[in-house]
């Protein structure tokens, strides 16, 4: 996939939010719950990569990067599933299906292809200590648990501001307050 396509993610993910804030609708507090819990968790874990990430510069072996190459992709799946946990109702109407299905083939779809892309560049850019890592440590899943013997690495506050992940955060807690707005006002 090329890069200018992978660049379109981004528009191409405000046009899925055009459209998913258009249906979201949270038919029940358990729904919205769930909803919560996992936007909670991919918070949680996007914000804990993020105070590893020195983009670029060196690997990232702590924190989640010992469990997953990928933890800030892995966090925004957690936050996506929960979104769209929250149209969840019996019956199923066919926009919650659709967003639910357009949301696992693109993420799917773009994240490995971006993911590949990425992973070249790091392994040109950071060379063997990136190899060795990508070796030992899976792309998504946590197949081996927490892999030791990468070298030590402390969260920073300092990184994470730098990259700021906060801002996942506002725009999550956001969408969530609209959420709950529109689930309270029948809107």
């Amino acid at each position: 996939m090329s890069k200018p396509f992978l660049r379109l993610r981004v528009p191409l993910g405000f046009l899925f939010a055009a459209c998913y804030l258009f249906v979201a609708r949270p038919a029940s507090w358990q729904a919205f719950g769930v909803c919560v819990l996992f936007v909670s968790v991919g918070c949680l874990i996007r914000s804990w990569a993020a105070g590893y990430l020195l983009k670029g510069k060196r690997v990232a072996v702590g924190g989640p990067y010992a469990f997953v190459r990928n933890p800030l992709y892995v966090g925004s799946f957690f936050i996506g599933a929960g979104f769209c946990a929250a149209l969840w109702r019996r019956p199923l109407p066919w926009s919650s299906v659709s967003i639910g299905m357009v949301f696992l083939v693109s993420f799917g779809f773009i994240y490995s292809a971006k993911t590949l892309a990425e992973e070249k560049e790091l392994a040109s850019a950071l060379g063997e200590p990136y190899v060795h890592y990508a070796g030992q440590v899976p792309a998504f899943l946590p197949f081996h648990g927490r892999v030791s013997g990468l070298g030590p690495q402390r969260f920073s506050w300092e990184i994470y501001r730098r990259n700021r992940e906060y801002e996942c955060l506002l725009g999550s807690a956001a969408l969530l307050i609209y959420l709950y707005w529109r689930s309270t006002h029948g809107l």
